[in-house]
């Protein structure tokens, strides 16, 4: 009789994710409410009393792994500040993780380069914003960043403007009025592009744009509650570094872009699956970006971003359009060779979503799906025999836990790993 009712139990909730699966009224409209929410609001960046110097750190992307996929409650990698004094720089370098529901441990690695030179001068802050929006769309917005020029940087007559980083998390209501339940979200869409640096005077000026895109349209969601639920909500923080010369520097633009294909596991979870994609099978190997020559210093660096992800059949049916969940998203320029005789840089990069591995638990299932990821790219080069310019990278883990499977807050500072660069 136990038996009986337990299978009478399974077969009424299996009942129920069939017609959450197919019947689209479930995902509900906007309320009246809501029409005049604005969808970034409180916009806050640093205006003046940079710290200004000739030695930097030059931010060149991030692995993040984690051991089965998840939702992004939180996910970032980021140079959070420069302090400069005489010819030193002190920088703190952040890594942000954490998961929806389950405990797991992430790994990491940071890519940089320290520069010194005295035909540059640099500083950098962050720019924070609350994005929200329906699930399923973007929330795209444009920031134009305004400031004073730091003294030290005056005498310059040139300028661009690259991304340190980012970070975003999932709002709650310690946080204030928050749309949706405060629940973390997959990620579908996510632009940053740093861009039109103007300099007039003793100010600066330049265009952010911000675009984000998240859903959660899978069982650990579910939900048939109309209204505020179907919101992401997120806090996201975006850090940027200037660097302005005059002669004997020289700055060209490229671009780098990444389009693939996966295709769902087996239903039987072998340790070996042939649907399955390696970073190392999509890398990007000795790319060239071509400078001019004359100048002994080139480093690549980038000013955008951008990482699309449509749905795609999953879901435990294997039939469900989702948002795919992500085992790992690495966006990096891992290694790369100049030579001054021809001013051509070649390098490596890896522009890589991954959504599932064979030996995960059995509810985190993999899609079939598309990744579209995208960077925008400069070349600085620098003609200066005393200028030093070293590649690095840092590398860590965040260890992730919660308790009985509940959300814990995205903000906790445990999400976050920090390491202090001085030199």
């Amino acid at each position: 009789m136990k038996k009986r009712y337990i299978l009478l139990i399974l077969l009424f909730l299996f009942g129920l994710y069939i017609i959450w699966c197919n019947i689209s009224i479930i995902y509900t409209r906007t309320p009246n409410s809501n029409k005049n929410i604005p969808l970034v609001a409180k916009i806050k960046y640093q205006s003046d009393s940079f710290s200004s110097g000739n030695a930097t750190l030059l931010w060149q992307g991030f692995y993040h792994i984690w051991t089965y996929n998840h939702r992004v409650n939180r996910m970032g990698d980021w140079i959070q500040s420069i302090m400069h004094q005489d010819d030193h720089v002190k920088a703190v370098f952040n890594h942000s993780a954490a998961t929806g529901l389950g405990g797991d441990i992430l790994d990491y690695t940071t890519y940089f380069t320290y520069l010194k030179s005295n035909k540059i001068r640099s500083f950098s802050s962050e720019i924070q914003a609350i994005v929200r929006g329906r699930e399923a769309t973007s929330t795209t917005k444009i920031i134009t960043v305004k400031g004073k020029l730091p003294e030290g940087f005056k005498k310059n007559q040139h300028a661009f403007v690259v991304l340190n980083g980012f970070d975003l998390y999932v709002r709650n209501s310690e946080d204030g009025k928050i749309m949706g339940t405060g629940k973390a979200d997959k990620l579908s869409d996510l632009i940053i592009d740093v861009q039109k640096l103007k300099i007039e005077n003793d100010s600066f000026q330049f265009d952010l744009t911000i675009s984000l895109g998240a859903d959660c349209d899978s069982p650990e969601c579910l939900n048939f509650t109309p209204g505020d639920n179907e919101w992401f909500d997120y806090n996201f923080t975006v850090a940027y570094q200037v660097i302005g010369y005059n002669d004997n520097v020289l700055v060209t633009s490229n671009s780098l872009k990444q389009y693939y294909r996966w295709f769902k596991p087996f239903t039987s979870r072998p340790n070996i699956d042939p649907n399955e994609i390696y970073r190392e099978q999509k890398a990007f190997y000795n790319v060239k970006l071509k400078g001019a020559s004359g100048y002994n210093i080139g480093i690549p660096l980038i000013n955008k971003l951008e990482i699309h992800l449509p749905k795609e059949e999953g879901g435990l049916l294997r039939k469900r359009l989702e948002t795919p969940h992500m085992l790992s998203l690495n966006i990096a320029i891992t290694r790369y060779m100049y030579q001054p005789s021809t001013g051509i840089c070649t390098y490596n990069a890896d522009l890589f979503f991954k959504n599932w591995k064979p030996g995960m638990p059995f509810y985190a299932y993999g899609n079939n799906g598309k990744a579209y990821i995208n960077l925008g790219l400069k070349l600085l080069q620098i003609n200066d025999p005393t200028a030093i310019a070293e590649a690095s990278s840092i590398k860590g883990f965040i260890k992730w836990q919660t308790a009985d499977y509940e959300d814990r807050n995205a903000n906790d500072p445990n999400s976050v790993k920090t390491f202090i660069f001085e030199k």
